[in-house]
């Protein structure tokens, strides 16, 4: 189970980490896009469960400006 907190960007959701690759939970790559970041902002942070037995907070980040992924949800440019 994952729990998700709110998003720190209006009109940007955060993705379920389940769906999400090892680089972009590490924040090396954009949460929504997956492309590899340069210029960042933090986008949020979710639990994040490994099995039953490990739970991480794990600090989501996102492309600076926005990139395309939030503009398909109706975020604005950062």
């Amino acid at each position: 189970m994952t729990t998700c907190q709110e998003s720190l960007l209006p009109g940007v959701l955060l993705p379920d980490p389940e769906t999400l690759t090892g680089p972009q939970l590490r924040g090396w790559n954009c949460a929504l896009c997956g492309q590899r970041l340069y210029a960042d902002q933090l986008l949020g942070t979710v639990e994040w469960t490994c099995g039953d037995v490990t739970k991480e907070d794990v600090e989501l980040y996102v492309c600076r400006p926005l990139c395309a992924g939030a503009a398909q949800q109706g975020g604005g440019q950062g």
